[in-house]
């Protein structure tokens, strides 16, 4: 009646029948031994029994440890009170508890009380070295952490951080060495334990079988032992650690509580250094290891203690503050036969348990921000802050027991459906923090091991709920967030975009709403960084597609549409520039035409950056020089007196110094101070030479001291960019100013080129500029913990800024410039950046340069200049060949396109590029049957943009291969081949055709139609057709068709036996006599030669169907007989391979050829 009147319930209404059932069922409590039931027989206990002496000190140490919050298992006080001899339980109870629940048990073994023995032999094998164990692991870590922490943080006021890294670094430490030292000695005591009780269970095993059953026990349970003993040295060791540094924490907390505005010094740690005994420490330190005099700590000095967190071997513990029920699950996963089943079915449901648990309480830690502040990001909290420590607790606890079947996946899967849905059931007053939270709750969850969420969350996406504006608003901010997480591909979002698009054409409403949506997703996707408008191919062709139609400019929505694409435009432009890892266009995504970069006013960009510089200068106060000189001459002195060390006081005063005269604060002075800067080091530097009395011009070298310091200064505000925020947000900032530094040193440069140029007589020098940027790759990249983070978007900003100096627009910096691209801190790092990021913004450096080369390297008479500057151009291709031939081989369409028709070595250099890995047979083989190869049956990768330059005749070209209509294509064809207004054929739309139709025929050949012979296809008629042109476009198709003979692959198979089949097919001796000129000329040159060039020239030779030496041209001269005789002798007549000799002889040639 007392029970139910304070729960409010009436008596009369609770069911009797069914109350008096249960209580039936229900099993009596267990009062024997518990002090819930038995409390004054247990305190009377307690007083009257005195532990041994042994157990004494444990219970001192005992008593020291913190008191854990978990529910899982844990060691008890050594000092348990002995069993009364009456109690009957005390001989098989442990005095850990829930032990039993945890062992393994091999049930193959005859023991019928393994389930007792096994419990109470590994708990008294455990509490018999867990004493020396825990002394001597704790003693060790306690006295190593506080040697280090105290000298670290000598200078760090803030007690919250000291206790973080001397818990981290003593945890790890203690917990490290008691696992390494106690397993020997637990292994001992555990088969000594297990025996005796073996023995004393009165079994009928033999002395083999008890001793294997020893083992077997043992081996099972050993790493459960191990473990228990780690968790309880680690916590020992934190409560110690805490007792050590008590002073300490004590003096921080008073210097806090003082105001003062000194930088603290920790006294402790001053005597330490100052005594006799410790004198060498720290002075005997390196300079990078001795406490600095600094308010605080740097990030990455911190990381070094944070190394030390260890991923816990139980489920998720206190570490976060919550608790779990989940036990503790051994960390060897050798289970016995027939426990499988149970063992994952407890997995899965910890797991589970474990992630509503961190759910839970992200909500309630959510609502306790957003009460205190209503308008914050998750970026703004703090690294140390719980949310985000149960987000990371979050990804390590999927992490450390990962799904073992499909039921396991779908039941998180299903879990993170849930988390989904709740997206968008959210109060969208409490704006976009919660929302944040959750997303980022997904993220940890995918990348913790549930690899199918993401497959999932693209289908997801689409079944979300769209109907009201109220709806559409909250699901493109999710879906821009899951784009930001990388939960989501770009290639489903762009699917799903243009689908949703399509499909509401005709309604009205609809369509708006969905232009809308995609417009404002792909604006923010664009504006963030997220991706590039070419990564979204399908929405953007649509909105192309809707802008061309008539009359849609009239109505507002293609008015947006077309302002959405212009701007997306510029944006792309101004990517060039961008310090963002997606500035480059990805490699799996076509480059842009080469046609494009061949702008007429590329020369005239010097013009534009020289009136662009004379503009902003206007507005310059009249004073600026001088105070720009004064900052300057500043940093060189400090920067004598330091030696360039960034963490002494002057150096930290001298950056206070820039900021008060608004350097990083205001972009005005900001520009001002750099373009000022850049001017002065290059004027000093230059006025450093002799010159010459006749000419005006420098001789011998100069003094780069100047710019050498100027670099550092550069650097240094680089690397101590921060204002604030997350850590992305932080790398932002840098990738930022560097990206403003480079910029604004581009277009000083440009312009001074340009104002030297109009000044006659004088010679622009190149130098000081090349020693500037060289000076900036060389030090932002260089390994450092504060740029590998951002390297990617480091190397894109460089590549960028090249790009806008190319030669082509400044041809007196060309020398400068190949040896800036092709700097190993530069072009090898580019090139090796994640998932070939770095492929497309290198291959577009490497056009700029063989476009400059083209005209001069079509001249019979190069000067000494261009000789040398192709020479080095060779050697870049060079290294590129043998380091990273897959680039070449998936760019050679582009290459090649831009290389004039007489270099034939750099093309054959490139073309004889192949993926790495790919081992290709011997030319030369005798009856080598490539038909037969692995590789011939693979399609190359092709990363040049093949569809560019013949998408004005792509729509018919298709139509035409598919069904042979219109009939008068073929006949249409070769004028839309040449120059617009000229009779000179397009080499680029050549090859592009040439691939294009060779794709098409390899795709017919392969799916279906094997039966077809490839003179059956339309494919081979476009190819005849060509043949058509006058002797100059014949030569640039034959021309594409070898530049397809490469590697082993479909593509070089179908194209040499397309050059053969031209070659026996046509009754026209002058394609005959053109396609052995263009298979001959690329032999006779230097090597490398392409694999399958060789093997087709030497088919032409060898097989009697073609009567390769019966024809005419082979004897038009002496000169060119010999030619033939010479190639025929290397390649096909081998001094141990007769038979060759004989087969050339029998093609119509003399015994002697």
């Amino acid at each position: 009646e007392v029970l139910c009147k304070n729960l409010s319930v009436r008596l009369e209404d609770i069911d009797s029948s069914s109350t008096l059932i249960d209580l039936k069922r229900r099993i009596s409590p267990v009062k024997l031994r518990n002090p819930d039931f038995n409390l004054k027989a247990v305190n009377a206990a307690k007083q009257q029994q005195q532990p041994p002496a042994e157990s004494t000190t444990s219970t001192k140490e005992t008593k020291q440890q913190p008191v854990s919050s978990t529910t899982s298992m844990s060691i008890p006080s050594t000092s348990t009170t002995p069993n009364p001899p009456q109690q009957p339980s005390s001989l098989t109870a442990t005095a850990i508890p829930n032990l039993s629940q945890y062992v393994k048990i091999n049930a193959n073994i005859p023991i019928p009380d393994a389930k007792t023995i096994v419990p109470l032999a590994l708990d008294r094998a455990i509490r018999e070295v867990i004493t020396p164990v825990i002394d001597r692991s704790v003693t060790i870590g306690c006295i190593t952490t506080k040697e280090l922490v105290s000298k670290d943080f000598s200078y760090e006021s803030d007690e919250v951080k000291l206790r973080k890294a001397s818990h981290l670094m003593v945890s790890n430490l203690a917990g490290s060495l008691a696992l390494v030292t106690c397993r020997e000695p637990l292994r001992t005591a555990l088969m000594n334990h297990l025996k005796s009780a073996i023995t004393a269970s009165k079994t009928n095993l033999s002395v083999a079988q008890t001793d294997s059953a020893v083992q077997t026990y043992m081996a099972d349970n050993i790493d459960l032992g191990c473990m228990l003993i780690e968790k309880a040295a680690t916590e020992k060791s934190l409560s110690a650690m805490n007792e050590s540094l008590a002073q300490s924490y004590a003096l921080r907390k008073k210097h806090r509580e003082n105001g003062s505005n000194r930088v603290f010094r920790d006294i402790s740690t001053s005597l330490a250094v100052s005594s006799s005994v410790n004198l060498r420490y720290p002075a005997a330190l390196p300079d990078i290891l001795k406490p600095q005099p600094v308010a605080s700590l740097r990030p990455e000095q911190l990381l070094v203690y944070e190394a030390f967190e260890r991923s816990s071997r139980n489920l998720y513990q206190s570490n976060v503050g919550t608790n779990s029920a989940s036990g503790v699950q051994p960390p060897n996963q050798r289970n016995p036969a027939g426990m499988q089943a149970s063992i994952s079915g407890k997995s899965k449901n910890q797991l589970l348990e474990a992630l509503v648990v961190i759910t839970t309480k992200l909500d309630g830690l959510v609502a306790n921000v957003l009460q205190q502040q209503q308008q914050i990001t998750l970026s703004m909290l703090p690294a140390d802050h719980e949310i985000p420590r149960h987000l990371v607790a979050a990804r390590r606890t999927c992490s450390s027991m990962p799904p073992s079947n499909d039921q396991e996946t779908n039941q998180i899967l299903g879990y993170c459906q849930n988390i989904f849905k709740r997206l968008y059931d959210l109060n969208t007053n409490e704006g976009i923090f919660r929302l944040e939270v959750l997303v980022d709750l997904l993220r940890q969850i995918h990348e913790g091991g549930i690899s199918l969420l993401k497959s999932n969350l693209n289908s997801w996406i689409t079944f979300a709920p769209v109907e009201t504006n109220l709806q559409v608003k909250v699901h493109r901010r999710i879906v821009i967030l899951l784009l930001r997480r990388k939960l989501v591909s770009l290639s489903a979002v762009d699917s799903y975009l243009a689908r949703s698009l399509t499909s509401n054409v005709n309604d009205k409403a609809q369509h708006e709403k969905w232009l809308d949506f995609a417009g404002w997703s792909v604006k923010t996707a664009v504006m963030e960084r997220i991706c590039t408008a070419t990564e979204l191919p399908l929405t953007i062709e649509y909105f192309q597609r809707l802008v061309m139609i008539p009359n849609s400019l009239t109505s507002n929505i293609g008015v947006a549409v077309k302002h959405l694409l212009d701007e997306l435009h510029v944006n792309l432009k101004d990517n060039m520039g961008s310090l963002s890892e997606k500035a480059a266009v990805p490699p799996s995504v076509p480059s842009k035409p080469i046609a494009s970069t061949l702008s007429s006013d590329l020369a005239g960009a010097t013009q534009k950056a020289l009136q662009a510089t004379n503009h902003i200068s206007k507005n310059d106060p009249a004073t600026i020089r001088e105070q720009v000189t004064f900052l300057l001459e500043s940093w060189l002195r400090v920067y004598k007196e330091t030696s360039g060390n960034e963490k002494t006081m002057p150096t930290i005063q001298y950056l206070q110094l820039l900021q008060q005269h608004g350097i990083g604060k205001s972009e005005e002075q900001t520009e001002r101070f750099f373009r000022y800067s850049t001017e002065l080091v290059v004027e000093s530097c230059l006025k450093s030479g002799a010159k010459d009395s006749n000419s005006g011009n420098l001789l011998g070298s100069l003094n780069y001291h100047v710019l050498d310091v100027y670099g550092k200064l550069v650097m240094l505000l680089i690397h101590h960019m921060n204002s604030g925020g997350s850590i992305e947000q932080i790398s932002a900032q840098r990738i930022n100013l560097l990206n403003k530094i480079l910029g604004i040193t581009m277009r000083t440069l440009m312009s001074n080129y340009e104002r030297v140029k109009r000044e006659a007589g004088h010679h622009w020098d190149q130098r000081p500029w090349f020693r500037l940027l060289l000076n900036l790759v060389q030090d932002l990249g260089a390994p450092s913990a504060v740029m590998d983070p951002i390297r990617p978007s480091i190397l894109s900003v460089f590549g960028s800024a090249f790009h806008v100096v190319q030669p082509c627009v400044v041809p007196g910096f060309a020398f400068a410039w190949l040896e800036l691209i092709s700097h190993r801190m530069f072009i090898s790092n580019l090139m090796l950046v994640e998932s070939n990021k770095g492929w497309a913004l290198a291959h577009q450096l490497l056009i700029d340069m063989l476009i400059f080369l083209e005209p001069h390297l079509r001249s019979a008479d190069m000067t000494d200049a261009i000789k040398h500057l192709y020479n080095g151009t060779m050697r870049v291709f060079l290294v590129l060949v043998h380091d990273f031939p897959s680039f070449l081989s998936g760019y050679h369409l582009s290459f090649c396109n831009v290389i004039p028709e007489n270099c034939i070595q750099l093309r054959n250099l490139i073309l004889s590029a192949s993926p790495k890995g790919l081992v290709m047979p011997d030319p030369f083989t005798p009856n080598l049957k490539i038909d037969h190869l692995s590789e011939i049956t693979r399609s190359p990768i092709i990363l040049s943009n093949v569809l560019g330059p013949i998408i004005s005749i792509k729509g018919d070209l298709d139509l035409y291969l598919e069904s042979r209509q219109p009939h008068k294509f073929l006949q249409t064809l070769l004028p839309r081949l040449t120059k617009e207004g000229e009779d000179d054929v397009e080499i680029p739309r050549v090859n592009s055709l040439v691939l294009y139709v060779g794709m098409k025929a390899i795709a017919r050949l392969q799916h279906g139609f094997q039966h077809l012979q490839i003179a059956q296809t339309p494919e081979m008629e476009v190819l005849q057709k060509l043949m058509d042109f006058d002797e100059r476009g014949r030569y640039i198709v034959l021309n594409a068709i070898a530049n397809q003979l490469r590697y082993p692959s479909s593509h070089s198979h179908y194209f040499s036996c397309v050059m053969l089949f031209l070659f026996s097919e046509t009754d026209n001796e002058g394609v005959k006599e053109q396609v052995t000129r263009v298979l001959l000329e690329r032999l006779i040159s230097h090597r490398p030669h392409p694999w399958a060039l060789i093997i087709t020239f030497v088919e032409l030779l060898k097989n009697q169907r073609y009567r390769f030496w019966s024809h005419s041209f082979i004897r038009c001269a002496t000169e060119i007989e010999k030619v033939f005789e010479n190639v025929a002798r290397s390649c096909i007549t081998p001094p141990s391979q007769p038979q060759t000799q004989r087969a050339v002889s029998a093609g119509g040639g003399t015994e002697n050829r």
